[in-house]
């Protein structure tokens, strides 16, 4: 399968707007996406990703998301949408894996019909690998993924994965063999995992999306088409500057970008919370709120920015926007 043209440049991870009970606020949620399609310089939006709280959904949070965006964006931005079975990512408690299967080839198939353009899937880390080796596991999870759907699949490698579950050139070079397997996003800055990734994949139809902005100039260097981090929601017209940069051999405008990038991602320290009041603040708005998941293994509850602290982000953010 060709690789679609919109793993380009900033894929958004989408953030999700909830009420204060913590249910799915489909209007709050369209406002935002308004919003992201008003600032432009989005290629896609992930949905169900990290930063959108990808471990607190059950599969009809799944489904009601992915109907909710695909349906209001009606194919004018594609959409990716997150297909893991449930799994709140406590190591303890591992789901049935039958039941995490089944899920998974439930949701690739709701997000053909919905009207999604790709599907996500983290790696495996919800499976035990019971003496198979990692090769046999992942090849198998994935092959079953990908035969569930017309789709483009796309790997996901979360931040904190267990370094047993990480993926190696040799690995990824293997499951870029699946036909309709078209990519992946793992999450590290790491210059070496990304040149080696990059490379091991090199002549296959198969993309590498960086999965830490701060490293995106690396990244196009090493052969990388696509980035997925923070910035790609709220500043994805800078990200795109590096990229644009790059391509047209404009080293100090791209080392330039990616240097704004960088301050951007350093300056804010719940770019969640920023978002939403900032688009409310702009007129579309979204809830503060966020879907409590303590305790959970996968990080803390976050912290609302101080009234102080979203004014200084707002201050740099729009001082970098007024350069590009």
């Amino acid at each position: 399968m060709k690789v679609p043209e919109h793993i380009h440049g900033s894929i958004a991870p989408t953030f999700t707007a909830f009420n204060e009970d913590g249910t799915l606020d489909d209007q709050g949620q369209r406002n935002l996406i308004d919003f992201m399609e008003l600032q432009g310089g989005v290629s896609a939006y992930f949905i169900r990703a990290g930063m959108g709280q990808m471990y607190a959904f059950n599969v009809d949070d799944v489904k009601q998301l992915a109907t909710n965006v695909c349906g209001h964006l009606n194919g004018k931005t594609p959409v990716l949408l997150g297909c893991n079975g449930e799994w709140n990512r406590d190591y303890t408690k591992l789901p049935d894996p039958d039941v995490f299967i089944k899920q998974g080839v439930e949701l690739c198939k709701f997000a053909q019909d919905v009207g999604a353009s790709g599907v996500v899937h983290t790696v495996p880390e919800a499976l035990e690998f019971n003496g198979a080796s990692k090769e046999d596991l992942f090849l198998r999870y994935f092959s079953t993924m990908c035969e569930a759907t017309e789709l483009p699949l796309y790997i996901y490698q979360p931040p904190g994965s267990k370094a047993e579950y990480h993926l190696t050139g040799d690995l990824l070079a293997k499951l870029a063999d699946i036909d309709n397997l078209c990519g992946a996003k793992v999450s590290t800055p790491d210059a070496e995992i990304i040149f080696n990734l990059t490379h091991a994949t090199r002549d296959k139809e198969f993309n590498y999306i960086v999965g830490c902005e701060t490293a995106f100039y690396a990244g196009l260097y090493a052969g990388a088409a696509a980035v997925i981090g923070q910035g790609s929601s709220v500043n994805p017209k800078v990200i795109n500057a590096v990229q644009t940069a790059y391509d047209k051999g404009d080293r100090a405008a791209a080392l330039a970008a990616q240097e704004d990038t960088n301050a951007l991602v350093y300056g804010c320290g719940n770019p969640v919370d920023f978002y939403k009041r900032y688009a409310t603040e702009k007129g579309y708005a979204v809830k503060p709120y966020f879907r409590s998941m303590n305790p959970n293994p996968y990080g803390q509850d976050p912290t609302p920015l101080t009234d102080a602290a979203y004014e200084s982000y707002k201050t740099l953010l729009e001082s970098v926007f007024a350069k590009y």
